[in-house]
């Protein structure tokens, strides 16, 4: 079993969440057994949509250190019942003995790590490199990964170290479409094996990626600043904008969904998206993507979607300057130092890129080399083969 800690909520978004299932998807068609366990309710919803078993501490998320005895209770209690006699366990489930813990969130600390290792496989998803951390297996799939100095880090000495794009772990649903920047003519000539479901997905791209493409936006699960509407108010501004098709993707903790539905229902053009359960095919039918930065930067890359990203959160900055940097997206500007000029450059920038199929084109192909679809698959062996 791999009990994975994380959570979501409006300050923090679903992102931590989202990956983190990705994971427990890939570990699941393995036969192993996933638990999640999340300090409040916030992410039951999709949890229970999703069919994955849930525990709820009810504790404070961002104070780790205080859930603790909670949490190692749990553990202890999962413990126990993987040392059970091999005959009980065969009847009680598929489960494996040994127990493995994944923990995804910015507030844990070197004490509450420390004292998980001490117990358990302990695994740590990271994109900051705050401390370091005391794991046995330590997981950055962000393209500056390998550049962040982990490996000479004495601490790190016995983890195992899991770093670079390779580990990406996309959804299902972004695995099968990774490399959609392709043609079907292209694909069918690599591969003798396209599936249904990629053929689709190939002729949704190509349908959509015409000159009337679709223009995605995504701005995370919360959207606090509500950036989607200032972007789509500041597109119906252009005239060369104003008539496009937009669709925006929003999470069930967008406190500015209201705002978006009337922007909606006085645009006919615009689209408002929610709990979308069919994100893959949004970014085949659009031209360009306007985007935040954030996993969801790799599924464009994943599907080839010309993107213009930006950041908010201080966590973000980094991603989409290296993206920009290597030629995969262009750069919209960060909201928390630039304001409201942000907006303005992202648009300004939309209707650039829209007149430059030359360079859209750049933009998929050197988006759709950058991730296989495979992490997910990748880190879940690597769990498994770990403990």
């Amino acid at each position: 079993m791999v009990v994975i800690r994380t959570d979501a909520n409006s300050k923090i978004g679903m992102g931590h969440v989202m990956r983190c299932l990705s994971v427990a998807d890939a570990l699941l068609k393995r036969g192993e057994e996933v638990l999640f366990v999340t300090a409040d309710d916030t992410p039951v919803p999709l949890l229970t949509k999703k069919g994955v078993p849930y525990r709820i501490l009810h504790t404070d998320y961002a104070d780790m250190e205080a859930e603790l005895p909670g949490l190692l209770c749990i553990l202890q209690e999962l413990t126990q019942r993987a040392e059970l006699p091999e005959e009980v366990l065969s009847r009680m489930s598929s489960q494996r003995k040994d127990i493995a813990i994944l923990v995804d969130s910015y507030y844990v600390t070197e004490k509450y790590l420390a004292a998980l290792k001490k117990r358990i496989t302990t695994i740590y998803m990271d994109d900051i490199y705050a401390f370091s951390y005391p794991v046995d297996m330590l997981i950055n799939y962000n393209i500056y990964g390998e550049e962040m100095g982990y490996e000479k880090d004495a601490a790190f000495a016995d983890t195992k170290l899991l770093l670079g794009a390779n580990y990406v772990p996309l959804r299902e649903e972004f695995s099968a479409g990774a490399g959609y920047g392709q043609s079907r003519k292209e694909l069918s000539a690599e591969t003798e094996n396209v599936t249904p479901a990629e053929d689709r997905l190939h002729q949704t791209a190509e349908q959509g990626r015409t000159a009337d493409g679709g223009i995605l936006i995504t701005t995370g699960g919360s959207d606090s600043f509500n950036l989607a509407g200032q972007l789509l108010m500041e597109a119906m501004k252009y005239d060369a904008l104003k008539e496009k098709e937009y669709h925006v993707v929003s999470g069930s903790l967008n406190p500015h969904i209201g705002e978006l539905q009337a922007l909606a229902k006085k645009h006919e053009n615009i689209h408002i998206h929610c709990n979308v359960t069919n994100m893959a095919e949004l970014m085949a039918e659009s031209e360009v993507a306007l985007s935040a930065g954030g996993s969801t930067l790799y599924e464009l890359c994943a599907m080839g979607v010309p993107v213009i990203a930006f950041s908010f959160a201080e966590n973000q900055e980094r991603l989409v300057q290296t993206f920009v940097k290597r030629g995969i997206a262009q750069y919209g500007g960060n909201y928390r130092t630039d304001g409201n000029k942000m907006i303005q450059n992202t648009i300004a920038g939309l209707e650039t890129l829209l007149e430059d199929k030359n360079l859209r084109t750049e933009y998929r192909k050197k988006a759709r080399t950058l991730v296989d679809g495979k992490g997910a698959d990748r880190i879940a062996e690597a769990i498994i083969s770990g403990r």
